[in-house]
């Protein structure tokens, strides 16, 4: 058995594919997987409330008997209005502060530096609450929110009646929807009526079943609005609320309407939106309108499904026992509602037309919420959005792709009045409903790189889908944001080098020695870097700019490496001043680990390596945001079990608040995002033009299985399973026309997709629905050439040949042969043990009859590679017939080479007129730096030879003819790189693959 790893490629599939398949490999998780649940009202506190949202509204439901609060909200409710906050003349200052920062003087140039900025940035407002009073008590109370129906519930019993209060919010018609029921006729009796924290407000009762609240902050004007639609009863409206008498039944139906068009225009009428939305809700039943948000919203959400494994005997609690008990039952169905609860909240506060979600998503009850619940670009609004693309929401990105191309009239702005420049665009760490991008807070505001991370969004969008009309639309974005690097980053004088850096910067919100101020800090680097390569990238796929492609190209050879300083660390700085006692909770100078792909552990060791000395060195506490981020970095290193220690951390009562909100704390929604982006990480992986499979699956989450995920290239996730930390199926499907490069436990498989083309793989990465010609016999069969399998893997021998091994009792391979003629058949098998014991190998038919048996002697092999062949005969009838061989024995049984199948002479079988079926591939040693294969294909048909690197990228091809003995040679007229190489040779049906080497 043989130690090293080894990369098997596959063939394409074929027409009459199967159908996907979700595997459920282990116990599915209780009913109660899905939905949060309390038996007591949240009382006052906004992190006890449930959250329900349609991208453009907001609401918090409290669920109290007597009265009941909906916290309400609108994406487009701010306080300040249209405008930018550019200090007039600061560019003038750049050339003083550079001197200062490449002469040492830090406070000079953090004093002038921290002249640039305002505190001119708006904040994110409440429009008030909706109030039901009911004026009674119960009991058997039940607070509920499902995310399977993203619907809201209270339940309980008053006077030996039980009330059921639903509350939802529907995307297709703009509207909250709330419903109030009975078990007994004529028993719901309440009034509703608006609170609102503004000065500027007024209440109006509308007809006889409505109400209006209108309410002015600065330049935003805002109307909320609802009806009320009851079965039976008395509805009546006066002083300020309307009231519901002796119905069986009734619903509210709510919109929030704004003067809000764009940035800079406010010209809308807020009461004609909101009476527009009401007005054509009303025409519709309760049961209608609940029909079409299921439609809409379970589209979305039923797209991923996630089985960790068998719920703990605490899986039925109320959610915020849940929370408390995690750390010590570790239950893997919690894990489950945490990871689809962060889905519901994107799916809630993030939609087309809407507003992207800032830093409380669009829930917020606060006037002055911690930090103005706005646009934080220095990490947060980008970490909101990573999910979406692997979490399959990529609809849910829309807003943020919006507003990033909105950005570019004010960024324009910004680069010319702070940084000197009439090209491109910037943002720094803060944005918000107008748009603003000029630099705020203080000197640590002046950080330039806003721009460039937020269009690296743009490029993976189109890396995910392959949307060449949305990269022809996004380019000239990206193509501003490298465009302001490229005019404004200057040579250092410091190293020598005259590298191309910012300057001033920070590493965002940490110091060096006190000061915030720097030049040319990692991330900047690994942002300008990405800036610059996808404008190149996306500027060659539409074959445009060709000129200012030279200008990138040359600028992005002039930046800094990544550094490794002293302690081993990945420096955050240009200078080598990281604290290896720093606990700080930004580790911006591994976004190239995690977002980006500049570190990884199979092309960057080096710098893998000293990513994960500073993820060691920053320790494991830290705010809920960091420890999401921390999730994606340490899945990034494929250390599965650390991830999910980092998970532990999250999921406890100081980072999850009872209704799952993450906590900073405070209350900030991109933990919750960005812990569902780590737990993707964990399960797929695809930057770099390879999908890593189970790259970090955590020990605790040994068997499980997910479907749906979203991977580059335009692939989708149908199904992955694996067992016992193993993986056993992977169902992938593909929207392009592309090469797909797959990589599991060290193997890989390549293949060509089609446009709606499906692609099933077993556990070694074998495709196991393309359409499997039977193999004619006599022949000599690779081992590794079955077409069915449980348990066995495929590895090379010493000499890198491939051959199944790891096979313990009970494991199977299947064969599908074609017999000429029915009559005994001579079986031949090369194997090879390293066991002190007996195995056995028997061979079944399709119907589970025994044909014969082999037993594997150990006194005739004394090692995984010391072959020899043992031999039975079996009983075959004329035709095609599945054969299944199965291994039994203990422990660790053989390793199987090749078998053949002959008839045996006496039988008197024709073979004259059979071809033989096969096809033969051995290495012949060449020159230095040259690869050569003598390949034998069968007689009529064509082989084709690739050659791919070890990251599954193709570097060669050749074909020819088979019939005679071919010599295929790679390297012979100019030489191959040194290293290993994987040889994919394939003829009709057959494929040999092989790891060979150039020297």
């Amino acid at each position: 058995m043989i130690l090293k790893n080894m990369m098997f490629g596959l063939g394409m599939s074929f027409a009459a594919l199967s159908a996907p398949m979700f595997v459920e490999s282990v116990s599915a998780a209780p009913e109660t997987s899905h939905v949060l649940w309390y038996n007591s009202d949240a009382g006052t506190t906004f992190t006890n409330a449930l959250p329900i949202g349609n991208g453009y509204m907001g609401g918090m439901v409290y669920g109290g008997v007597s009265k009941d609060v909906i916290n309400l909200n609108e994406g487009t409710v701010w306080n300040s209005g249209p405008g930018s906050n550019n200090k007039s003349g600061s560019a003038s200052k750049l050339g003083q502060i550079r001197n200062a920062l490449f002469s040492g003087d830090y406070k000079t140039a953090e004093d002038m530096t921290g002249s640039f900025s305002t505190y001119d940035i708006a904040k994110f407002q409440p429009v008030g609450d909706l109030i039901l009073n009911f004026g009674h008590t119960g009991t058997d109370y039940r607070r509920e929110l499902d995310l399977e129906t993203a619907t809201a519930k209270t339940t309980y019993t008053s006077g030996g009646v039980k009330y059921t209060r639903e509350y939802f919010a529907s995307y297709p018609d703009n509207v909250i929807v709330v419903r109030i029921s009975a078990d007994a006729n004529g028993k719901v009796n309440f009034d509703a009526s608006f609170t609102c924290p503004h000065t500027n407000k007024s209440i109006k009762n509308v007809g006889s079943d409505g109400l209006t609240l209108d309410a002015t902050i600065n330049s935003i004007k805002f109307q909320s609005r609802f009806v009320i639609k009851a079965d039976g009863g008395k509805v009546s409206a006066g002083n300020g609320s309307v009231k519901v008498e002796g119905a069986n039944s009734a619903y509210i139906i709510l919109n929030t309407g704004t003067n809000f068009v764009s940035f800079n225009n406010v010209t809308a009428n807020p009461g004609e939106r909101a009476a527009a939305a009401v007005d054509a809700a009303s025409k519709k039943t309760y049961d209608q309108l609940k029909s079409a948000h299921l439609k809409d919203y379970q589209e979305l959400y039923n797209r991923v499904r996630l089985n960790l494994g068998s719920a703990a005997s605490n899986a039925g609690d109320i959610t915020s026992s849940r929370v408390k008990a995690f750390n010590t039952t570790d239950d893997p169905s919690f894990v489950e509602l945490y990871y689809q609860f962060g889905r519901y909240l994107m799916i809630s506060c993030s939609r087309k037309g809407g507003q992207p979600a800032n830093l409380q998503g669009i829930w917020n009850n606060e006037m002055n919420p911690s930090w103005g619940s706005k646009y934080t670009t220095n990490i947060n609004l980008e970490m909101n959005y990573w999910m979406v693309e692997s979490a399959n929401l990529q609809e849910c990105g829309v807003p943020l792709f919006d507003k990033i191309k909105a950005l570019v009239t004010q960024g324009s702005k910004s680069a010319k009045e702070i940084w000197g420049t009439d090209r491109g665009w910037v943002v720094h760490h803060n944005t918000d409903l107008w748009n603003r991008t000029g630099p705020v807070d203080g000197s640590w505001g002046v950080w330039p790189s806003g721009a460039g991370w937020l269009s690296t969004h743009l490029w993976e969008h189109y890396l995910y889908t392959g949307d060449k009309q949305f990269l022809k639309d996004a380019y000239e974005t990206m193509k501003g944001a490298a465009e302001f690097y490229l005019t404004t980053m200057v040579e250092e004088p410091k190293s020598g080098h005259k590298y191309l850096v910012t300057a001033p910067s920070d590493s965002p919100e940490n110091t060096h020695g006190g000061y915030n101020v720097c030049f040319g800090p990692t991330m900047d680097i690994q942002i300008a870097r990405d800036a610059f390569n996808n404008a190149i990238e996306a500027s060659k796929i539409l074959g445009v700019d060709e000129d200012l492609r030279a200008d990138f190209e040359s600028a992005v050879k002039r930046l800094p490496p990544n550094q490794i300083g002293k302690y081993g660390q990945l420096m955050e700085w240009f200078e080598d001043w990281d604290d290896p006692r720093s606990d700080h909770r930004h580790v911006s100078h591994l976004y190239g680990l995690f977002p980006s792909a500049q570190i990884s552990v199979d092309g960057t060791k080096d710098e893998a390596e000293a990513a994960k000395t500073t993820l060691t060195q920053r320790g494991d506490n830290a705010t809920g945001w960091s420890l999401a981020w921390k999730i994606n970095l340490w899945a990034r290193l494929q250390d599965g079990d650390h991830a999910y220690k980092l998970v532990r951390n999250l999921l406890t009562p100081d980072r999850t608040y009872n209704n799952l909100f993450d906590a900073h704390p405070p209350f900030q929604i991109d933990g919750n995002f960005g812990a569902v982006s780590g737990i993707n990480e964990m399960f797929i992986q695809s930057q770099g033009g390879k999908i890593r499979v189970l790259p970090a699956l955590p020990s605790k989450w040994s068997s499980g299985s997910i479907a749906g995920l979203k991977a580059r290239g335009g692939v989708t996730v149908d199904s992955l399973a694996w067992n016992n930390g193993k993986l056993t199926y992977l169902g992938l499907s593909s929207t392009n026309k592309d090469n797909l490069t797959i990589e599991y436990n060290g193997n890989i498989a390549s293949t060509t997709t089609m446009a709606g083309g499906k692609y099933e793989f077993d556990g070694n990465l074998k495709l196991t629905n393309e359409p499997f010609e039977a193999v004619a016999l006599p022949a000599k069969i690779e081992a590794e050439d079955y077409v069915a399998m449980d348990g066995v893997v495929i590895e090379p021998d010493e000499s890198g040949e491939p051959n199944i091994g790891w096979i313990e009792d009970g494991d199977w391979s299947e064969y599908f042969v074609k017999a000429p003629s029915a009559g005994r058949y001579n079986l031949k098998v090369r194997v090879a043990s390293g066991s002190e014991e007996k195995s056995t190998i028997t061979v079944a038919n399709e119907a589970g009859k025994t044909l014969g048996t082999i037993t594997v002697d150990p006194v005739k092999t004394k090692g995984w590679n010391d072959w020899y062949e043992e031999e039975t005969e079996l009983e075959l009838p004329a035709g095609e017939q599945t054969l299944r061989f199965t291994f039994n024995g203990t422990g660790f049984l053989m390793n199987v080479d090749n078998f053949s199948l002959d008839p045996v002479a006496s039988d008197g079988i024709s073979v004259a007129s059979q071809s033989v079926n096969s096809l033969e591939v051995s290495r012949m040693p060449m020159s230095r730096a040259s690869i050569a294969l003598m390949v034998k294909a069968p007689a009529g048909e064509s082989f084709t030879v690739r050659l791919l690197d070890m990251d599954g990228r193709q570097v060669a091809i050749s074909r020819g003819l088979g019939g005679t003995i071919s010599l295929v040679e790679f390297g012979a007229s100019s030489l191959l790189p040194q290293g290993n190489y994987i040889a994919i040779v394939k003829s009709g049906s057959f494929q040999k693959t092989l790891r060979v080497s150039a020297y």
